[in-house]
Parts: C-alpha cells; sequence; structure tokens
C-alpha cells in the first residue's frame, strides 16, 4: 500500500482513491476505502486519473486475494446478476462510473444492504446498470463484428477497436466457437490482446503503435491465402447489396461508422451507399 497522504484524512478536503486499473485494482480500492472509513469523493485508475485542484490523493496497490475475497463477498451477499452488472458498469469505462459504483458497493459491502444492487430507483444503481448494458450491449454487436484473419503461422487474429473494454465479455463466445484454434483478438484503443491456445485464455499487453490501423492492414499481415478469402467476402457483399434498395440510414444504425475501419466488406465502396 502506498499512501501519498497523512493517515488523518480532512474530513472538508475530497479524497480521491487512485488504483493501477483493472477490476481487481477497483475492487481493492473498494475494501481499502471501507477499511478504514474514509471519505471518499472518486475511485479513479491511474492512467485515467486527472488531479484536480483542492483535493488529496490515496494511492493503492492491487491485493488481488482481497479483490477475489470482495467479489465472493458480493456474490454470496447480492448473487451472480449483481456483480456481473457491477463488472460490466467498470468495464464501460464511462467518465466518473467508478465513483458511481463505489457508492452503489458502500450500501452493499458497508451496510449490507443486498437490495440496493436491485433498487433502479436509486440513482446510482440505475446509472450502474445503464453502463452495463451499454458495456453488454456493445459486445452483443462485436460477436458479429470480429473479422478474423488468418496469419502465416496459421492462428487467427482480429483488430477491433470498441468504445468500451469488451474483450473480457467476448472471451466464453469465441471459446466456445473456436475451441481447438489458436486466435487473438486485439483491442487497439488499449493495447490490450484476448489470446486462445490450447484451450486457454489469456488478455495481455500490446504496444498500440504495432496494431494495424484499418482493414487493409490487417489484410497485409495475413497469409497469401486468407487474402484470397478477404477478396471472396467483398464480392459477396457487393453482389448481394440492391442498389435500388439502398438505405444508407438504416445500414448506419445496423452497422455504425465508427465500427466500419476493421470491416473488410467496408474497406472498399458500397454501390447505393
Amino acid at each position: 500500500m502506498n499512501a501519498v497522504m497523512p493517515e488523518i484524512v480532512d474530513q472538508r478536503t475530497p479524497l480521491v482513491v487512485v488504483h493501477p486499473g483493472g477490476f481487481d485494482g477497483f475492487l481493492t480500492a473498494v475494501c481499502e476505502a471501507l477499511r478504514l472509513n474514509l471519505p471518499v469523493d472518486r475511485i479513479e485508475s491511474l492512467d485515467a486519473y486527472e488531479p484536480g485542484l483542492f483535493e488529496t490523493t490515496r494511492s493503492v496497490d492491487t491485493d488481488t486475494d482481497l479483490a477475489q475475497r470482495a467479489a465472493a463477498r458480493i456474490l454470496w451477499l447480492c448473487g451472480e446478476d449483481i456483480l456481473s452488472m457491477i463488472r460490466a458498469a467498470f468495464l464501460s469505462e464511462l467518465p466518473g462510473i467508478q465513483s458511481v459504483v463505489w457508492r452503489v458497493l458502500r450500501g452493499l459491502l458497508r451496510d449490507g444492504n443486498a437490495g440496493r444492487g436491485r433498487n433502479i430507483l436509486d440513482a446510482d444503481t440505475h446509472a450502474t446498470l445503464a453502463a452495463a448494458e451499454k458495456t453488454r450491449h456493445e459486445a452483443h454487436r462485436f460477436r458479429g463484428f470480429v473479422r478474423f484473419s488468418k496469419a502465416p503461422d496459421g492462428s487467427l487474429f482480429s483488430v477491433i477497436a470498441p468504445d468500451h473494454d469488451i474483450l473480457e465479455l467476448l472471451a466464453s463466445h469465441f471459446a466456445a466457437r473456436f475451441p481447438n484454434e489458436t486466435w487473438m483478438i486485439a483491442d487497439a484503443k488499449r493495447g490490450r490482446c484476448l489470446r486462445h491456445a490450447k484451450g486457454e485464455l489469456e488478455i495481455l499487453s500490446v504496444d498500440t503503435a504495432s496494431l494495424p490501423k484499418e482493414s487493409k492492414a490487417v489484410e497485409s499481415l495475413a497469409s497469401m491465402t486468407d487474402k484470397g478469402f478477404q477478396e471472396l467476402w467483398q464480392t459477396y457483399y457487393q453482389s448481394i447489396n440492391i442498389v435500388e434498395r439502398a438505405n444508407p440510414k438504416l445500414l448506419a444504425r445496423n452497422l455504425p461508422r465508427k465500427y466500419w475501419r476493421y470491416l473488410p466488406e467496408r474497406s472498399s465502396p458500397l454501390r447505393g451507399h
């Protein structure tokens, strides 16, 4: 634990608890705040923290065992659905969401108010649920938006750039879909990579500068055999397009433009759109 403030906290000074990042780091910060009964104003990840005037910070190191015990406590008190909601809300990375979830967890863990996690009339619980739904909705979309390419070594790879940190929410879906393949999905925004090999899943850190910036760059890394399949995919997409029925607004609603740069079928203009 690395404290950067006096042990006696001025009750009038806004206090920000800063952790290294990740859900375990967040739960460690929550546990530390509850243990010391800190008057927490905000909880932030180190990479997103912007110091403000007239506030005090307290840094905590991730304690994986403590975080797992906190998760087990939430599971025991409220059930899998509430723990899942809290985790998905955290992964949304929306501004201020960690402080919102902190207030919900404070009610759950300190006051033993298990019903707080289900009371959507409570503003913080409602915001937590809304953030979780945003994350889950995007993860659901990317189950259809991930486009794998085959590398020269035979493994599959894909690059995505989602708004939320959804890699772990994609893991079980693609592990079930490709149980015998070695594959990886890289998040170009966060420099993280979900890797599956020999039935094992792990999330690794990667240099965002080394990742392709668009689908054509992804294609340049694919094997010569796979390039032929990508051209076939583009030809198929063009062939099913009916120019007279072109509806760009409907297309953009079902396939938002912000996701197009890693879709090979959108790497060339579509007639009528």
